[in-house]
């Protein structure tokens, strides 16, 4: 099927109609993680291409001057993640400076939300997942606006969304099914030559999820009367999160860091800092690059009031209880990637990187423990390589 897409992009790259126009990009990734006991990002002690290997085709056609309308197919091999229409919305722009959105669109958080499945955008063969992770909706279905202006050098880029999310989300080894109404957010961001600020919140005035595991939980503590328990259980609620970045970029190199928090008003929902600085250097066609992140969460336990030795349908739950603390548990991962980009011909570029991965001891956040593993000391290293070009 990925070839197939392919040799359709291009006989199709010179079909003649000047309104349409044609794209797209590919990445094929391997990785092998040096650990039996964990998992991290799919990837377990056997080598796979499967997690982050993509193919992707983007239309773009135009109906008048000021009106156009997109789409981007996208092909993914990892099994938690859908393949499908990625974007598909209608532009509208007045003027050059204006410019209006609608439809299914990518969530313009982060520096590189807007391009994230296109790995030859960015250094990394895997962007920093304390922040380019799953927690964050990537898409939403509804409408934006962009103004661009500028004077004595320095451009100024300002946008607005408004919007909804429904889907699921794959995080700690769980699938959510989640869903957000009233989703909006905004992003300023200056441009002065080669330093870039950048700006940005998103927020969901009613965030609910539905976590499968915990639902005959849920049922199970209405029945004996724990209304209170199930309740703080129960994902109905804000959340929110903000970004500030800041960047240069020069033909010789580059640093860039981005510094993220999440919050929400459910109860065994993490409260999320997380940060990451990056450098790299270049020598000719060659980008040397490290990076430090860093993810701290914090959550509230619940107050266990079920009593035990009762009877057995009691301790059960109160165990449930317990087993669920143990695993909306705080933690602190660390990682530092050192890497390397060879930009060996026109729109095409090898990869490839070492990540140190690091929990506190006796947490798990971002890793998954497999079962009776809990011994693991919370260390890990992954290698990364990858093949990204851009058609």
């Amino acid at each position: 099927m990925i070839g197939s897409l392919l040799l359709l992009v291009c006989s199709n790259s010179y079909a003649g109609n000047d309104d349409l126009e044609l794209s797209g990009f590919a990445r094929v990734v391997g990785g092998y993680l040096d650990a039996s006991s964990v998992s991290y990002e799919g990837y377990d002690n056997s080598i796979s291409f499967s997690e982050k290997s993509l193919v992707a085709l983007q239309a773009d056609y135009r109906l008048n001057t000021s009106l156009s309308v997109s789409a981007q197919l996208l092909l993914h091999s990892d099994e938690d993640r859908e393949s499908g229409i990625e974007w598909l919305y209608l532009t509208y722009m007045p003027t050059k400076a204006l410019q209006f959105n609608a439809g299914r669109l990518r969530t313009p958080f982060l520096k590189y939300s807007d391009v994230i499945d296109v790995g030859f955008s960015y250094p990394w063969v895997m962007a920093p997942q304390q922040l380019y992770s799953s927690y964050l909706f990537s898409q939403y279905e509804g409408v934006n606006a962009r103004y661009r202006t500028g004077f004595n050098g320095i451009n100024f880029d300002f946008e607005a969304y408004y919007g909804q999310y429904d889907g699921d989300l794959h995080t700690g080894g769980q699938n959510v099914d989640v869903d957000v109404d009233g989703m909006f957010g905004g992003v300023i961001e200056l441009n002065y030559k080669g330093f870039q600020l950048r700006a940005s919140s998103t927020n969901g005035s009613n965030v609910s999820a539905e976590i499968e595991e915990l639902e005959p939980l849920l049922q199970a503590l209405n029945a004996a009367g724990f209304d209170d328990i199930a309740e703080s259980l129960d994902i109905d609620d804000k959340a929110s999160a903000y970004l500030f970045g800041a960047s240069y970029d020069s033909i010789n190199g580059y640093i860039s860091g981005e510094w993220m928090k999440v919050s929400s008003d459910t109860e065994i929902f993490a409260d999320i800092k997380s940060y990451y600085v990056s450098g790299g250097y270049y020598i000719d066609n060659v980008l040397l690059h490290a990076t430090y992140a860093v993810s701290s969460q914090s959550i509230n336990i619940i107050d266990n009031t079920i009593p035990t030795g009762i009877s057995p349908q009691l301790d059960a739950l109160h165990n449930s209880i317990d087993q669920v603390n143990d695993f909306f548990q705080p933690g602190d991962f660390h990682s530092f990637t050192v890497g390397a980009r060879w930009d060996f011909k026109h729109h095409m570029a090898l990869k490839g990187e070492v990540s140190f991965l690091n929990n506190k001891d006796g947490q798990t956040s971002y890793l998954e423990l497999q079962p009776g593993k809990e011994m693991f000391d919370r260390r890990a290293t992954l290698y990364q390589v990858a093949l990204e070009w851009v058609f």
